[in-house]
């Protein structure tokens, strides 16, 4: 595993990613972001697909809501299971794992969340590296 810095995300959130990338926030050229999220945030050289080693970082928070909806993991989990192919694959403690196996080039094999502690905020790191997605998600911090 790369060697990580703390990255912070707009004052939302810090995760530990791997060192020397640049992120930007490309939720603007879509309505909601790709995914249906807040904030969606690519590496700078990424380009339009996920490949190899590539990180995307999904935001949602209660901003979103739907009718029905208590908070904004459960507008996730509703949002990505039905909209995007998404299913939940495992529960490792603190941390869910959602797979998408349908091969669509701008959206990750792999979304690891974390949730803080309301449901009000959430963070999936997608990509292909399922283990180093863990390890990222795991390092989120709430702001």
């Amino acid at each position: 595993m790369p060697i990580n810095s703390t990255y912070d995300f707009d004052g939302l959130f810090t995760i530990d990613l791997p060192r020397g990338q640049n992120y930007w926030n490309v939720a603007w050229c879509h309505s909601n972001g790709a995914l249906g999220c807040k904030n969606e945030y690519w590496e700078k050289d990424a380009g339009c697909e996920i490949n190899g080693n590539e990180v995307v970082i999904y935001f949602y928070n209660n901003s979103l809501l739907s009718d029905g909806e208590s908070n904004a993991w459960q507008h996730a989990i509703n949002d990505l299971t039905s909209s995007y192919f998404y299913k939940v694959d495992q529960n490792d403690g603190n941390l869910i794992v959602l797979t998408n196996d349908i091969g669509m080039r701008n959206m990750p094999p792999y979304l690891v969340s974390k949730v803080n502690n309301d449901g009000s905020k959430v963070v999936f790191v997608g990509g292909h590296n399922l283990d180093d997605l863990k390890k990222y998600a795991d390092s989120i911090e709430f702001k």
